[in-house]
């Protein structure tokens, strides 16, 4: 079953996203996107993104049964509110 987050545009958006591309090739998680729109998958996780104004609308499409929304929400969050150094 899929759900919807919608997250406010981090300030960096660029900068996110550069580090979600190194991050992904690391852990060995497919990812391709841009500014405005992208997807990613692996680790039982399936997901994409727009970009919509001055907000992000994530769209998880698949995930482990064990793991909650709130769980996914959280650590969505906490990831693109990450001090990027």
């Amino acid at each position: 079953m899929s759900f919807t987050i919608k997250i406010e545009k981090p300030k960096d958006l660029q900068t996110v996203i550069s580090r979600a591309k190194n991050d992904a090739q690391k852990y060995n998680i497919f990812y391709e996107g841009g500014n405005n729109s992208g997807r990613c998958s692996g680790y039982n996780f399936e997901g994409t993104y727009v970009v919509d104004g001055d907000f992000i609308i994530i769209e998880i499409k698949k995930k482990p049964v064990f793991v909650t929304k709130a769980i996914v929400e959280k650590e969505i969050r906490k990831y693109l509110s990450q001090n990027i150094s």
